[in-house]
């Protein structure tokens, strides 16, 4: 009787809640998210890479928006900003490895992989290990020891997913144990664009990271770099045969960032004396990956990725058949038709996050004139495509109680997810992940109050799923708040043919779709803040937020 009774209060404060919200927000103008998706995801904003220009201009452009819509600072020192110390640690690229007379060089013959740990094959002797798809064909323990064991990988092999999986298993394996370091000839098959990511680097505090226990360089190379090192075609190589002494390595250094990483933050005080002090944070990112050195063709990218390469940078790089090829050049010369040809080397983003951090811009002005009982705070987290760093760093550090965050709300890539980008994409497609892992209440008063939209969407929760080999659960904002056991969720209209490359611009994005994401999220948050309690928890608060993310 007591549960029964608890359950009708609560869902009596959730009607009453919904009702609030549905008649409160003025509407989003899709004209607006428009204009300003075009400022931030200018070209001239150098596709915002943590710790150049464009990304610090992308900070200063989101706390004006605050500042205009008369949003009070929450970061430190009473300004919109929480600067976060990192330093870039990354390869330097005029150290190499020496294979007989060949310096292989990083970036374009070998990329190393794994913790930024200076290392150095002096004198190591590198021997075929086999091919990475058959363990039971690999050398032993033995025939590895004080050896680069080089790899080979199968051209059947696209998908880096799966190779991620069997990389993971041989790093654990005797072999590797035993060896000197692991070099696996797939570099071919990463996507030329996706180089300069690989050699950024990493951000990191002033605290240095020691060399882990057992550590062993990894690196991917070119198949005409491993001939380089065993000396011979790896195609045509028996299993154990040996190369020459190597000579080089990685060395790995440390510089400050050009311009601060910071997360930008306002609030929206609540209404409500008694809780106004308990925060529904609603967030963004603002970063993206930065510019490409090597120009590429515009509209053949484009032409291209839609026939071969579907989700963008998550799809793996490959040779188009001839009956795609034929696919994409039709592609490529009807836009020809429409306008000239196009060099492109600006990753700008503007679905991955433009369309969230604008979204969130949109929401600070909806609700700057109609407060909920509790505060609303706005976070456009800095960093996110090296890791969730910025996130992390808030929740690490946050600049209100961390115990007075009563809910978080992601927004990342909401301007597509028409039926032309994704398999089961259409108007109302929006995946929800992580809305009911924590608080059930939480998900379920999302799906009320996007029932009540005028054009409710579809929920997609496949990619919520515990073990999805996508790992969105891990891979976006909501989840640094998650880990502290605050019920989080991430909205995305899902990923395309545009995802990381240099045509993710602001012309393709469906602004319609977008407004209506920004509402529904303005609406959602308005609805949790005027809870007159907090959300019922139920899932297991995690017992060390530090520890590795589990899908």
């Amino acid at each position: 009787m007591i549960r029964r009774g608890l359950a009708l209060t609560l869902t009596l404060s959730l009607l009453a809640a919904v009702a609030r919200a549905q008649s409160a927000l003025p509407a989003v103008s899709p004209e607006s998210l428009r204009v300003h998706l075009f400022a931030l995801a200018a070209d001239s904003m150098g596709g915002r890479q943590t710790g150049e220009l464009g990304d610090w201009k992308a900070q200063e452009w989101v706390a004006a928006q605050f500042r205009s819509a008369g949003l009070q600072p929450a970061g430190e020192g009473g300004t919109y900003f929480q600067v976060i110390p990192f330093q870039r640690v990354f390869a330097d690229t005029a150290t190499h490895i020496r294979a007989a007379t060949m310096a292989l060089a990083l970036g374009r013959d070998v990329v190393p992989l794994g913790p930024p740990v200076s290392w150095s094959l002096d004198g190591v002797r590198a021997v075929y290990a086999g091919s990475l798809d058959r363990p039971d064909s690999w050398i032993d323990s033995v025939a590895a020891l004080g050896r680069l064991l080089v790899f080979t990988v199968p051209d059947s092999m696209r998908d880096f997913r799966a190779l991620g999986a069997l990389l993971a298993r041989v790093r654990q394996s005797p072999i590797a144990r035993a060896g000197a370091g692991v070099g696996i000839a797939a570099l071919d098959r990463v996507a030329p664009d996706l180089i300069p990511q690989l050699l950024a680097g990493r951000l990191m505090t002033d605290t240095a990271i020691p060399a882990p226990p057992g550590f062993r360089p990894l690196i991917l190379t070119t198949v005409a770099a491993a001939r380089a090192i065993l000396g011979v075609d790896p195609a045509a190589a028996a299993v154990g045969a040996l190369g020459g002494p190597l000579t080089g390595g990685v060395r790995y250094a440390r510089a400050p960032l050009a311009f601060a990483a910071r997360n930008v933050i306002a609030v929206l005080p609540g209404s409500d004396p008694a809780v106004r002090r308990e925060y529904v944070a609603i967030s963004a990112h603002h970063d993206h990956v930065g510019f490409y050195g090597h120009p590429v063709d515009h509209d053949s990218t484009y032409a291209y990725n839609r026939v071969v390469r579907p989700m963008g940078a998550d799809s793996p790089m490959r040779a188009a058949t001839p009956a795609e090829a034929a696919r994409v050049a039709a592609i490529r010369d009807s836009l020809r038709g429409v306008r000239p040809a196009r060099p492109d080397s600006v990753f700008n983003g503007a679905d991955d996050d433009g369309s969230g951090t604008v979204g969130l811009v949109a929401i600070a002005r909806a609700l700057s004139g109609a407060r909920p009982r509790r505060s609303i705070l706005l976070v456009s987290h800095a960093a996110e495509e090296r890791g969730l760093l910025g996130s992390a760093w808030f929740t690490d550090h946050p600049t209100v109680p961390r115990d007075s965050l009563v809910a978080e709300i992601d927004m990342d890539m909401i301007g597509r997810g028409g039926a032309a980008d994704l398999p089961k994409g259409g108007p109302g497609y929006l995946e929800v992940v992580g809305a009911k892992r924590l608080s059930r209440e939480f998900g379920e008063l999302l799906e009320r109050v996007n029932a009540g939209q005028p054009a409710p969407f579809s929920f997609n929760y496949e990619f919520d799923g515990a073990g999805h080999p996508l790992q969105y659960y891990c891979r976006a904002d909501h989840y640094s708040y998650a880990r502290y056991g605050i019920p989080a969720v991430s909205l995305s209209r899902g990923e395309h043919a545009d995802y990381h490359q240099v045509t993710d611009e602001p012309q393709y994005i469906d602004y319609q779709a977008l407004a209506r994401v920004t509402t529904l999220v303005g609406d959602f948050a308005r609805v949790v803040a005027d809870l007159d309690h907090r959300l019922v928890l139920e899932g297991p608060r995690p017992a060390d937020p530090h520890a590795p993310c589990r899908q």
